[in-house]
This record gives structure tokens, C-alpha cells and sequence, in this order.
């Protein structure tokens, strides 16, 4: 058994432990099942980090979103090779939307769905002054309706605006947290973006490197969409996801966005609908050569009833 803070046995584990991974756990505490995350320190990790951690988690519990899963405990745990933070969030089912990109291609309207929560999600952080700066596919825990949770929310603002760069993870961040390590709404809207980016085409637009100069290299030379065919995207989800990940034609409120994601479900729900009357209208009309048919059938049989019995009265008579 694998015990965290003496208080946390992870479940779902073969060998080792891996860092910044979900895992399903029980309190042994109080006799439940949890969500636990476990990262290592490194040089990113400020000294207030968990105290900083525990006030923004007390925020993010009182905003009370149905998007965002609750951190119910924070701790740190010293080992004889190394220092870990622990991350406990309440039990909720689903797997981890990297898990979903990886197994399969999601069909256009669960993608929406899932990219309208995410950002409802960060609306309501928003207005309480929180950004998450942490955003992608591992921070979110989807289930099999395809509602969502975010997880770690108030990580980056609890490290005083600094990506922790657990495990190194930097194909996720933004050019300004990489170039100056600042974080705030906008890094949320190209997180996104690139989430939505590998959500069509199964791979990241600028690539993936542990070094952040090439990695801001990368990002800087752009994406050229001609050479990209969506699967299971198209041109509409595309643009929102070009103006995300745009340095100057972007989007600056939470609800542009919504609405842009909106209107494509509109769309094609006024297409179906324009079918569905079509159809009706055929089905109307055939209804209506059928009666017409039927119709015509009855005052057959009722001529030829008042043929025989017109001709039943004269042979009696």
C-alpha cells in the first residue's frame, strides 16, 4: 500500500507513483474515497506555496462551481529523496480528458459541450479575481455524459503567478509564461485553445519540447491550418480556435467565446430542423394521398353495394 501524509492509501497503482497523475484513493481518516495528485518540488514551487495553496482552495470550495472539483486538503510530505505535495479533491467518476483525446475522436458536439463548461468554469473563477494558468487535459476529469470538472484551480495563483511546471510540462503554457513567467486570463485562452487544437487533430499545433526558448520558437513561427484536415472538426470550430491561440485578433471575455461555440450548435441544429420539416411536410403529403386513396376506394365499394342491391329490388319485384 502506498500511504500519503500517513493519511492517504492510493488504490489504483501497480509500482510507483507518478507525479501530477490522478489517482483514486481512500481517507483513512474518515473511511472515504478521494481523488489524490501528488507532485515533487523543484525550483518553480515558491516557499508559501501550500500556505498560499490552502487560502485559494478555501476560495475556490465558497465559489461552489459546478465546473470546478473542490481541493478538500493540501499537505506536504517529506521523504528520505524528496519533498512531495499532495493535492486531495473530492471523489467524483470519470477519467482525465488526455486519457479521451488518446482513445478516441470526439465527435463535434461533445467537444463543444466539453469546451462551454470548461469556460463557464473559468467565468465564474473570474469574477472572484482567479485565474487557473494550469489549464490542460490531465486538469480535466470528465465523465461518461461528458460533464466536466477542472482540477487545480488556484495552483498557479498560490505560487504567486508561476507555473510549477510539474514534470516539466510546458507545451501547455502561454508566451508570456514562458517568456516572463506571467500568468492571467489570456494563458487560460491559449491553453484552451491548444486543448481544442488536440482534441480535432490528435497532436498539439506547435509541437512539445522541455526547453522553453525552443518551445516559444515553436510558437512563433506559427501553424499553418492549409496543411491540416479536421476529422472531426470544421471551418467554424477552427476560427474560434485560431482567435484563441491569436497574439492580436483574440478574444478578451469568456462569453465571446460562448457565444461563438453557441451559434455553431445553432447552426446545425437549424439544419436538422430544416430537414425535419421538409419531412414532415413529405410525410404530410403523403398522409394526404393516402386518405385521398382510401377515399376513393370506399365510394367504389359503396357504388358497387348500391349496384347489387338495385338489382336485388328489380329481380324481386
Amino acid at each position: 500500500m502506498n500511504f500519503i501524509g500517513n493519511r492517504y492509501s492510493i488504490l489504483n497503482i501497480e509500482e510507483n507513483i507518478e507525479f501530477n497523475k490522478l489517482y483514486k484513493a481512500r481517507d483513512l481518516y474518515e473511511n472515504k474515497t478521494i481523488l489524490l495528485k501528488v507532485i515533487d518540488h523543484n525550483e518553480h514551487i515558491c516557499e508559501d506555496f501550500v500556505a498560499n495553496l490552502i487560502d485559494e482552495s478555501t476560495i475556490i470550495r465558497d465559489i461552489n462551481s459546478p465546473y470546478i472539483l473542490n481541493m478538500i486538503d493540501v499537505g506536504v510530505d517529506y521523504r528520505e529523496y524528496g519533498i512531495w505535495y499532495y493535492m486531495v479533491y473530492d471523489y467524483e467518476k470519470g477519467i482525465s480528458l488526455n486519457n479521451i483525446i488518446e482513445g478516441n475522436y470526439l465527435h463535434l458536439e461533445a467537444i463543444i459541450s466539453i469546451a462551454t463548461q470548461i469556460l463557464k468554469g473559468l467565468e465564474t473563477a473570474k469574477e472572484h479575481g482567479i485565474y487557473h494558468g494550469d489549464l490542460n487535459p490531465s486538469n480535466i476529469l470528465v465523465d461518461k455524459w461528458y460533464n466536466i470538472k477542472i482540477l487545480n484551480f488556484g495552483v498557479t495563483k498560490a505560487n504567486e503567478g508561476v507555473n510549477i511546471r510539474a514534470g516539466n510540462n510546458i507545451k501547455y503554457l502561454s508566451p508570456h509564461q514562458l517568456c516572463i513567467d506571467y500568468t492571467d486570463i489570456e494563458s487560460d485562452f491559449f491553453a484552451l485553445g491548444l486543448i481544442l487544437f488536440e482534441c480535432i487533430f490528435k497532436k498539439l499545433p506547435f509541437g512539445e519540447s522541455n526547453d522553453e526558448k525552443e518551445m516559444l520558437k515553436f510558437i512563433d513561427k506559427g501553424i499553418n491550418f492549409n496543411d491540416l484536415r479536421a476529422i472531426n472538426g470544421n471551418e467554424e470550430l477552427i476560427y474560434i480556435i485560431r482567435k484563441l491561440l491569436n497574439r492580436t485578433n483574440k478574444y478578451s471575455e469568456f462569453k465571446e467565446v460562448i457565444l461563438d461555440l453557441s451559434s455553431i450548435m445553432y447552426e446545425k441544429a437549424d439544419i436538422k430542423e430544416s430537414l425535419l420539416i421538409e419531412d414532415e411536410l413529405d410525410y404530410k403529403h403523403e398522409d394526404k394521398a393516402k386518405v385521398m386513396k382510401n377515399r376513393n376506394k370506399l365510394l367504389l365499394i359503396s357504388a358497387i353495394i348500391i349496384i347489387i342491391l338495385s338489382t336485388l329490388t328489380t329481380l324481386i319485384i
